[in-house]
């Protein structure tokens, strides 16, 4: 009979994220409708279309969007709960985050976006020809977004805020024609959401401990063990690092110019 209601239980978890993909989908293709009578450059308009498809996708109540909080101006705020859509430029985000929690009643979202999946289209602008498809070696992981959850690392404990990384594929248009001053081989791009591959929430420290590999959780360690197991390199995994350690989740000791770090298994006690 467990098996049975677990059975039900995730097929019934399947049909939600179906629906949930088939309408993040369908508000993909309406923007592209509306994007045709949009002034604005290709050069600017990926971002925007992120947001105006996100924000459609947390409600599709308008008087929701763009309203003041404070001295900030909130990407959705509807029934007590502000939602920021964020792309990049996460240490600008800042601010704003620490405003909303320390001086409202309000819980807070950060939608993070990342690309696990990139088609690469090449096109022609005037005639709409596609020269060329390939799909492009790029792929997002989940570890990433800590590299943009750095900038946010001193709110991350507070179980107001809630971060949902949403892994997303996506067709990126490149368009033939070169603009002037920009280098020869360079050509406009259009970046598309296509669908929701899947989401993932942290709330609370606790959430935070999937970024620390099983293997690594007894003994010390040092940062290229961290690689060997992450993947991770680079920028990346040092913001990895730092975040853990800021969070509680490791302590950090420093020999000679070298790191050292271990879990503490108390960090949320």
């Amino acid at each position: 009979m467990i098996g049975e209601t677990e059975a039900v239980a995730v097929k019934n978890k399947k049909r939600e994220k179906d629906i949930v993909c088939e309408e993040f989908h369908r508000l993909c293709l309406e923007d592209l409708v509306i994007s045709e009578n949009d002034g604005d450059g290709i050069g600017t308009y990926s971002e925007k279309r992120f947001h105006r498809i996100f924000k459609r996708f947390v409600t599709p109540d308008a008087d929701c969007y763009e309203v003041k909080v404070g001295n900030y101006v909130a990407d959705v705020l509807c029934d007590g709960h502000i939602t920021e859509i964020q792309t990049t430029a996460y240490a600008k985000l800042a601010p704003k985050i620490r405003y909303y929690l320390e001086n409202t009643n309000h819980t807070v979202s950060v939608v993070m976006p990342l690309i696990c999946e990139r088609r690469i289209i090449r096109a022609e602008r005037e005639t709409g020809e596609i020269k060329y498809t390939r799909v492009s070696p790029q792929k997002a992981q989940l570890s990433d977004a800590l590299d943009h959850l750095y900038y946010l690392r001193e709110f991350l404990g507070d179980t107001r805020l809630m971060i949902h990384v949403v892994m997303v594929s996506a067709e990126e248009y490149r368009y033939s024609e070169r603009m002037r001053y920009r280098r020869e081989g360079k050509y406009d791009r259009d970046l598309r959401p296509v669908d929701i591959k899947e989401e993932t929430v942290l709330r609370g420290v606790g959430d935070y401990l999937r970024f620390l590999p099983e293997v690594l959780r007894e003994g010390e360690f040092d940062s290229a063990a961290y690689s060997k197991s992450t993947g991770m390199k680079g920028r990346k995994m040092y913001s990895a690092l730092n975040v853990l350690t800021f969070l509680g989740i490791l302590t950090r000791r420093q020999e000679g110019r070298k790191y050292f770090y271990t879990f503490d298994p108390d960090f949320d006690k």
